[in-house]
């Protein structure tokens, strides 16, 4: 059982809604919500980040800036995996579905971005991204070096 959130809380809290629906529909406290499009992986470490968190939700939507819906290619939302709402943190836990732009836009702007599964340290930039290919390389860096 959850405590009551406190004023700071709640309206952190209250910028999160269900995904695909509207901003009235808020996302329950303390529920693990699974998505059967992610992987097991990513889904197991979702339940690890809510055993170590005591006020959190999942699968959380919230309005989008010019910036992600460019890069992330959403109309209006995004969906979040995991929400600390007493550490007022937001989390993405990635295993391969994302870019490595997206990562980094991620570690940029504050979300934790949490790579599960096989991953790699790039050995220009040295930060740890999903393992794509063998060189040992993330695809910013990759990009970097074609130009």
């Amino acid at each position: 059982m959850t405590k009551k959130l406190t004023p700071e809380e709640s309206k952190f809290y209250r910028k999160y809604h269900i995904p695909n629906c509207g901003n009235f529909n808020s996302v329950k406290i303390g529920a693990i919500f699974l998505n059967k499009h992610n992987t097991r992986l990513h889904e197991d470490f979702k339940v690890e980040l809510a055993w170590e968190h005591e006020k959190y939700i999942t699968e959380a939507s919230r309005s989008a800036t010019d910036e992600e819906r460019i890069l992330f290619k959403v109309k209006k939302d995004l969906v979040l995996d995991f929400v600390d709402i007493k550490g007022m943190k937001e989390s993405q836990v990635i295993h391969k579905h994302e870019t490595d732009e997206q990562i980094k836009y991620y570690r940029d702007n504050g979300i934790f971005a949490f790579v599960v599964g096989e991953f790699i340290i790039c050995s220009k930039c040295k930060i740890k991204y999903p393992k794509r290919n063998n060189k040992g390389i993330c695809q910013i860096c990759l990009k970097e070096m074609k130009e």
